[in-house]
Order: structure tokens, then sequence, then C-alpha cells
């Protein structure tokens, strides 16, 4: 009697092993996609409102104008603020003051760091002919221009309703650093995005990520582009969740990931959606 029993118990660990191991080999393969379209914008962001000429990180007028021309319908901008508390497009003041203030002195580090006024920064030209851009300014063109807004570093709920109005929110991505920072900009009416890099596997990040994602917390993430292919896949395929893989410049990239389904959108910096090609081969990331 005891031999059927283990037996019996034996059949069903191996059946249920196998199911498992069955569920994470299909969870963890691709699923492959359709002939995806390196010239679909659906798949694609423009970092830092794109490249042009060669440069990067620019959150210039002229930039956006062109990934618009070029037929991108998603945008992001890096925001900061002024030393008047003004938001404005800028990565960081240390890039923004070595690119718009001529003949810096390279050992002046004091002024690389100071933070502009707002008028301050509307009399500055990058690179001595691009256009800063305040998130006004964004604003206002994306009325005319229907695309949408990506935005980086400025996840304050409150400080964001103060320059969006609540129709068009839903068209504002945002990327969260903190699980409050998501929620509050989700019952906002913008569409937030979990940072995976702000959330450390020690110190019980990995049980507070898998529960939150288990109990259908979060819809959208962003992960770098180093990120495993196999974690992304188990985050699609068993948590449902969309994914914005930052910054790509490979069209072998592209394929891999689009094809095989791993992620919904891709920041790049210098892909030609017309041409389908890499304008300027610069692999720099976020």
């Amino acid at each position: 009697m005891l031999k059927r029993i283990l037996y019996f118990t034996s059949l069903s660990s191996c059946a249920v092993l196998f199911a498992i191991i069955s569920s994470l080999y299909y969870i963890t393969n691709p699923n492959l996609r359709s002939n995806p379209s390196l010239s679909d914008e659906k798949y694609f962001i423009a970092h830092a409102t794109g490249s042009l000429e060669g440069y990067t990180y620019l959150n210039s007028k002229e930039s956006l104008l062109n990934s618009l021309n070029n037929g991108y319908r998603y945008i992001e901008f890096d925001l900061g603020y002024t030393s008047d508390s003004i938001i404005v497009c800028v990565h960081n003041w240390e890039q923004f003051n070595k690119a718009t203030i001529p003949n810096i002195c390279g050992n002046d580090s004091a002024l690389y760091m100071k933070i502009p006024t707002y008028s301050e920064f509307r009399t500055r030209k990058i690179y001595e002919k691009y256009t800063p851009l305040s998130l006004q300014d964004v604003i206002s063109i994306q009325k005319q221009r229907p695309f949408t807004i990506v935005t980086d570093i400025i996840c304050d709920t409150e400080a964001l309703n103060s320059y969006f109005e609540k129709n068009i929110r839903k068209n504002v991505m945002v990327e969260a650093f903190s699980e409050e920072a998501y929620h509050s900009l989700k019952e906002s009416g913008y569409i937030p995005m979990l940072s995976l890099g702000c959330i450390s596997l020690l110190n019980g990040g990995f049980s507070f990520i898998c529960s939150s994602l288990i109990n259908n917390k979060y819809e959208w993430i962003t992960a770098e582009q180093h990120s495993s292919k196999r974690t992304l896949r188990l985050l699609r395929k068993m948590f449902g969740l969309k994914i914005a893989l930052y910054t790509v410049n490979s069209a072998s990239f592209f394929n891999w990931h689009l094809g095989n389904n791993d992620v919904d959108l891709i920041y790049t910096d210098n892909w030609n959606l017309k041409k389908q090609l890499n304008n300027y081969q610069d692999n720099s990331t976020k």
C-alpha cells in the first residue's frame, strides 16, 4: 500500500514538474511577430526629441519637429527645473551649459553646474543654433501637431498637473520612479511607466515587484536595453505588462526584440523611420 502511495505521489510530482517546465518554456521563449516593420511609428520613441545633425540629447524645437516630420508619434523629453522653478526640457544642467555657453572654461565646474533662470534659459542656443524648449512649448506644439508626449526625470504629479490639462493627460506617458508616483500619476489620468531600474533586487525589491505584478498594479514598465530577454518575455506573458525599452539604435536589435515580441516600444536616438536606417551610427544609452 505504501509503495502504491509513493508511486502515485512520484507520478503526481513528475506531472507538476513537467507542467511547470512546460509553462516556463512557453513563457520565456519567443512568440514571434509576423514581419515587424522598422518603419512603423507605433514601435518607436524619439529619445530626448531624437538626434539631429549628429547631436543627441538635444531636447530642442528643431529636433522635435525633425522627429515629427520623420514620422515619430512618440517623443520623449527630459524635464528639469530652472532656478525659478519653471519646468523646461533639459537632460541635465551640466550638459546644457556646456552646449549653450560658447568658450566655456574647461575648469569652471561652478559654471557647468549653475542652474539658469527661465529668462536666461530662453536666451540660450544649443550648439549656437538649436532652440531650447520649455514644457509649455511642447504642449503648444502638441496641440498643433498631435503626438504622444513621453517624459523623464520629473514624475511629481502636482507639478505636472500645473502644465497638463486633464483632457491631454491620456496622451502623456510619464516614467515613474516609485510606487507612490506611479499610482498618483495614474489616478490623475496619465499613462505612467514604472522604471525597473529604480527597484533593487536586494532588500526585498524582488518580492515587492513580484507581489505588485501578481496583483496587477502596473500596466507599463521601462527597462534598459541589456535587460534579460527571457525576463522581458516573462513579464509580458505571465503578467501582461507592456514594456518600453531604452535606448537602442541598432537595426538588428530592433529586429530581434520586435520580431520576438519582447517589447512594445523602443526609445531610439538615430533611427530614420522613412529610410529604415541609423542616421549616425551612435549607440549611446539613456
